[in-house]
């Protein structure tokens, strides 16, 4: 099972490869739809199909076929992630300079991509988050979880990497945006490769049914713990829900606090090193750019070593107690947004970056103990698949509802 460790790290970056190249690149598409409010509209549209299809997959998810839908969510995702940047460029009324003029039917298009993607995305995501869950391994739980934060901090490296490289890291030209977008497609035919090494669904990794010599035991007084097992007849998801609902409300809890001041409110606060206050709105842009890029580095440090909370002894039923204290963030970010010089300068950039890397750091942390304690509450493989899914869920609708939440931050800025 050890050795299943690597690929599943490699599925968790498949399962959120297509939302952080989208969100990493979210400012072209917000130049080349003006007026259309494209970071908001377009981020929810995705979410809000995200929880669509991830909800549905709680319910049916059993049933689906694994393999085909695996290999079809994955080409899907690969389809759009291209498209949607040829209808930036190529769908435009006008272009003259900086001056853009959209089309309607380009736009329209443009969100059909991202619903279609966010759907896409719950159906591979619950396939695998489902498959971990029933393997009765925790460590593939925190390895998709890794992989997530990995393929966060990939992005922006190479985007910024194909900017430079370009000669001009202030556009965004043909071959930065293709050759962005073309490395998440490769990862995508990647993930249509190593297919053929998943384990194709839950009910390869589940013992043989149960025959009669396991009944004939049952009435001699041998009945082990594996016929009863073997017996046991899956619960509904009411049932399973209800195991799980600590941990789905860890998990929930933790990306609303998450995404309710991040990344808007932290891309709000204002620098005091003069490195970039001497540069203006190019300094502010690459002070937002360093805050989000120690999210995302201790992020992957949270993610990489959960280890680090269960050995102050925090158990399932303790990790509420990180969880809720994550709370106080929601204050000390909006009071470094609205009193940017509290203290002399630089201290209060060094606050900032500190608060910030404890910030990601408990995301991490957290986030992975509750999807790996979350399949852990039931017993049965097909239970611990249902759990797995219902803990995708609990993830993305924290996302959404604290993306939601975020605009109260805003209220008297």
């Amino acid at each position: 099972m050890a050795g299943m460790v690597p690929l599943f790290t490699v599925l968790g970056v498949l399962t959120l490869a297509a939302w952080n190249f989208y969100l990493t690149a979210v400012g072209f598409f917000a130049l080349w739809f003006p007026g259309y409010q494209w970071p908001f509209v377009a981020s929810m549209t995705y979410q809000a199909m995200n929880v669509i299809g991830t909800s549905a997959m709680v319910k049916i998810g059993q049933r689906v076929p694994f393999r085909p839908a695996y290999v079809f969510s994955l080409t899907l995702q690969m389809i759009m992630i291209l498209v949607l940047p040829m209808l930036a460029f190529w769908s435009p009324e006008k272009v003259d300079g900086e001056d853009i003029t959209p089309s309607t039917w380009g736009f329209a298009f443009a969100l059909t991509c991202c619903a279609v993607m966010g759907l896409a995305e719950s159906c591979f995501t619950s396939l695998i988050c489902g498959l971990a869950g029933s393997m009765g391994d925790p460590k593939l739980m925190g390895a998709i979880m890794a992989g997530q934060g990995i393929v966060g901090v990939v992005c922006p490296v190479l985007m910024l990497s194909l900017k430079f490289l370009s000669g001009d890291p202030m556009q965004w030209k043909y071959q930065v945006v293709f050759g962005f977008f073309g490395f998440c497609a490769a990862l995508q035919l990647l993930g249509l490769f190593l297919v053929r090494f998943v384990p194709a669904s839950h009910q390869d990794t589940r013992q043989p049914e149960a025959n009669m010599v396991d009944v004939i035991r049952s009435f001699t007084g041998s009945f082990t713990v594996d016929s009863a097992r073997l017996l046991h007849t899956p619960r509904n998801v009411k049932e399973v829900l209800k195991d799980v609902m600590p941990q789905l409300v860890n998990v929930s809890m933790i990306f609303v606090v998450t995404f309710v001041v991040f990344p808007g409110v932290a891309a709000s606060w204002a620098p005091q090193l003069e490195f970039f206050t001497s540069k203006g709105k190019l300094g502010q842009d690459w002070y937002t750019t360093l805050v989000v890029g120690i999210f995302q580095i201790f992020d992957v440090v949270g993610r990489s070593t959960p280890q680090a909370l269960q050995k102050m002894g925090v158990t399932p039923s303790r990790l509420s107690i990180p969880v809720w204290i994550r709370c106080l963030f929601i204050p000390a970010f909006m009071l470094l947004q609205r009193h940017p010089n509290s203290l002399p300068a630089p201290w209060q950039d060094y606050l900032s970056f500190l608060t910030m890397a404890l910030f990601a750091a408990s995301n991490g942390w957290c986030s992975t103990l509750a999807m790996i304690y979350g399949p852990q509450q039931v017993q049965h493989p097909d239970e611990q698949h249902r759990a797995g899914v219902i803990m995708e869920l609990g993830l993305i609708i924290g996302i959404f509802a604290g993306s939601v939440l975020a605009l109260l931050t805003q209220f008297g800025v």
